[in-house]
């Protein structure tokens, strides 16, 4: 796959990202579990759909059933995407209790892109040793993360926490796509981490209280995006651009989630955040971009700058 191709796949799955902070708002009167089963049955039944007419066009040579009448899935997609269905699962059980509480849509998506800062530190356990600006980012992510949701006056919103929470594990989730997608079809792979999501929110669900039927049904419309789009079509974006792009830019470009997600949300649920939000928004996604910068490339560009001149 072209570069410009991935790059472009990622930046479809951003601001599908970013609305779907939206959506999921929008289903907050739903319980969390209930929300995770609705949306990965319906992402996993797009993909099932998906498959084959991903495979005719790609003219791998496989089919959604192999010769032997089974699913046509090798052990690394198998494997991966059980992997990749755990870790997504935790994440988006942390972010919807999150969403479900006090925590509104455009702050959620900015707390989010934490995670963006996160995956340096966490790649240091893999042996890749952490850059100096993403170490310098921490502090900044810090400052923009209270001044976003500490108000004078108000204590810690627990559900500022869950969210926060989730974008550790989504940071998780991130490393995993990196390891464990190489030599893997990647809609194959997004296959099984919705059914894998699909089964540990079943579990789940019944120990959480049954979802109103009327709330429900007003809903449908935030779940059906979250299920085929967010779910379906970003993540298996993400798996296929994370393939064929250096991961500083695909982090990157993934981290403008959050931006689309404030301007969702001001547009279609009308929300508006206090100043001091709004100066929290810029720190974090300032420390955001500071995580990604190649120092090294930085201040190369300088140095040959003052040589010219």
């Amino acid at each position: 796959m072209k570069k410009r191709i991935a790059y472009l796949l990622l930046i479809i799955a951003t601001v599908i990202w970013g609305l779907a902070f939206v959506a999921q708002k929008a289903a907050a009167g739903i319980p969390p579990f209930t929300v995770g089963v609705i949306r990965s049955l319906f992402a996993a039944i797009f993909l099932i759909c998906l498959i084959p007419i991903t495979d005719r066009l790609t003219k791998n040579g496989r089919r959604l059933f192999n010769s032997k009448k089974l699913p046509d899935f090798n052990r690394a997609e198998l494997i991966g995407g059980v992997v990749l269905g755990v870790i997504l699962t935790i994440a988006t059980t942390f972010q919807q209790y999150g969403i479900s509480g006090d925590t509104d849509a455009g702050k959620a998506a900015f707390i989010t892109a934490l995670y963006v800062v996160v995956v340096p530190i966490l790649s240091a356990l893999f042996g890749k040793r952490p850059s100096v600006n993403a170490i310098i980012s921490i502090p900044f992510a810090i400052v923009g993360f209270y001044l976003l949701c500490i108000k004078p006056g108000v204590d810690f919103a627990i559900s500022d926490l869950l969210v926060l929470i989730c974008a550790l594990i989504f940071a998780c989730h991130i490393i995993a796509v990196d390891r464990l997608s190489p030599g893997c079809d990647g809609v194959r792979m997004s296959c099984v981490q919705f059914i894998t999501a699909l089964v540990l929110n079943a579990i789940a669900m019944p120990f959480e209280p049954a979802a109103d039927p009327a709330e429900l049904l007003s809903a449908l419309p935030s779940l059906l995006f979250l299920g085929v789009l967010s779910s379906g079509v970003a993540y298996t974006f993400q798996i296929l651009g994370q393939k064929d792009t250096d991961p500083t830019v695909s982090s990157l470009i993934l981290s403008m989630e959050s931006l689309f997600g404030v301007v969702g949300a001001a547009i279609i649920l009308g929300e508006r955040m206090e100043i001091r939000e709004y100066i929290g928004c810029g720190i974090v996604f300032l420390a955001v971009l500071l995580a990604q910068l190649d120092m090294k490339t930085v201040l190369a560009y300088f140095r040959r700058k003052n040589e010219r001149s």
